[in-house]
């Protein structure tokens, strides 16, 4: 009877190639490009799955201008309205979609520059936000100016150096605030501690001062800016009607009113619209059931960014804990003055996967090897969020599988209106 030792059979088993079960999978799912793929396959069915076409709230919005005067929301449509011809609904929807397309773009090549697959091998981390049910509301936002915010957001981190990106957070903060006040609740958290983070990493006193001033600098140009929206952006709702007729002249679409209805209110009366909301039997048990379709994601990406920190920076990690958690936790700030939950939760996860980047790109240096526990939690998440579906935008609804069976019932108006 011919026997071998358990070494010659291992070594037959290579030559056929017969792995055992054990080193096959640990070849296959402990592989860089298996989670790229995964990653990639996993964003394309996210998209999916929110994915539509501009609604007529974003294609007015996108319009307006300060031919009426000067408002808040209207340098977007000031710049590119005429340029782009965004009064023709083929032509906005272009536009948006392209910008959508740039801002997943973008994010992939900060993740590429941020080395977060080979820091963090083997990549479980990338595969994990872009299955999550953030990516699909992005793609539902279609032609919203949270794209071009994110991607306003987005620009600076990948200026390494602490004065130049502080430039570019200054440029990108006032065009962000003057293009939507959203962002300087959502994103500007995210660039003054970008800008933060160059006290953590500068080589000489001169270069954290820089870091620290800048960070304030950014903080008071914020508060001034929305000062002044607040005093001078709104209009009168004669003016707005004015607005809506000259922009109705040009348009192939109809207009949506709302956003006509909205740029008249000043802050105390939207709190007002808030406060009758907060008391709805609904509004909490809502509250719940979004944060348990964003949440998962966002907090296990926070858990990966603090533990990078601790393992990078052990001498300054607890500060820039505070920074990085806040930074985060920004995009909850708006439920106070926005109805709609699931959009500034969406931005919760955003903002989680932002920082992580930032954390990976500037302070990142050998790889760190995620405990199992950690990357678990990657694996349950990411099938939560491949079984997660719900409510939208107007009234719109996805199934889990197959997402291109949306239901639909027609819009019966905004009680609040979007923001």
């Amino acid at each position: 009877m011919n026997r071998m030792s358990p070494e010659r059979i291992q070594r037959q088993e290579g030559v056929n190639g017969c792995e055992p079960v054990a080193a096959t999978d640990a070849l296959v799912f402990d592989g860089r490009r298996f989670w790229a793929w995964t990653a990639l396959g996993l964003g394309c069915i996210a998209i999916g799955k929110g994915i539509r076409e501009p609604n007529p709230w974003s294609y007015t919005q996108a319009q307006l201008n300060y031919s009426a005067g000067f408002i808040h929301r209207g340098l977007f449509g000031w710049v590119l309205g005429h340029p782009l011809q965004l009064n023709l609904y083929g032509h906005f929807a272009v536009v948006s979609t392209v910008l959508l397309l740039f801002l997943f773009a973008a994010l992939g090549l900060l993740a590429s520059k941020a080395k977060l697959a080979e820091r963090t091998p083997p990549g479980e981390l990338l595969a994990l936000y872009a299955s999550s049910y953030s990516v699909s509301y992005l793609a539902h936002l279609n032609g919203y100016f949270d794209i071009p915010l994110a991607l306003l957001c987005i620009v600076p981190l990948f200026v390494r150096s602490t004065g130049w990106r502080l430039t570019a957070a200054l440029v990108c903060a006032s065009v962000g605030i003057l293009i939507h006040e959203q962002f300087f609740f959502a994103f500007l958290p995210v660039l003054i501690v970008s800008v933060l983070f160059g006290a953590a990493i500068g080589p000489t006193i001169a270069q954290r001062r820089v870091a620290w001033v800048g960070g304030a600098l950014l903080a008071v140009l914020g508060v001034g800016l929305m000062a002044y929206l607040a005093r001078h952006g709104s209009i009168s709702a004669g003016q707005a009607e004015l607005l809506r007729q000259s922009l109705s002249r040009t348009a192939d679409r109809r207009l949506s009113t709302d956003v006509f209805d909205v740029l008249p209110r000043s802050a105390a009366e939207n709190l007002a619209i808030m406060e009758d909301l907060w008391h709805r039997p609904s509004f909490y048990g809502g509250q719940v059931e979004s944060l348990l379709l964003f949440g998962p994601t966002a907090a296990v990406l926070s858990w990966a960014t603090f533990l990078l920190l601790r393992r990078w920076r052990p001498d300054a990690h607890r500060w820039l804990y505070a920074g990085v958690l806040l930074a985060t936790l920004a995009p909850l700030s708006l439920h106070l003055v926005g109805w709609d939950k699931n959009r500034w939760n969406e931005l919760l996860s955003l903002n989680a996967f932002i920082l992580l980047l930032m954390v990976s790109r500037l302070v990142g240096s050998e790889p760190v090897r995620l405990p199992l526990r950690l990357r678990r939690a990657c694996l349950l998440v990411m099938l939560l969020n491949m079984a997660s579906g719900g409510g939208m935008l107007d009234y719109r609804h996805i199934r889990p599988f197959p997402f291109l069976r949306g239901a639909y019932t027609p819009s019966v108006g905004n009680p609040a209106g979007h923001l």
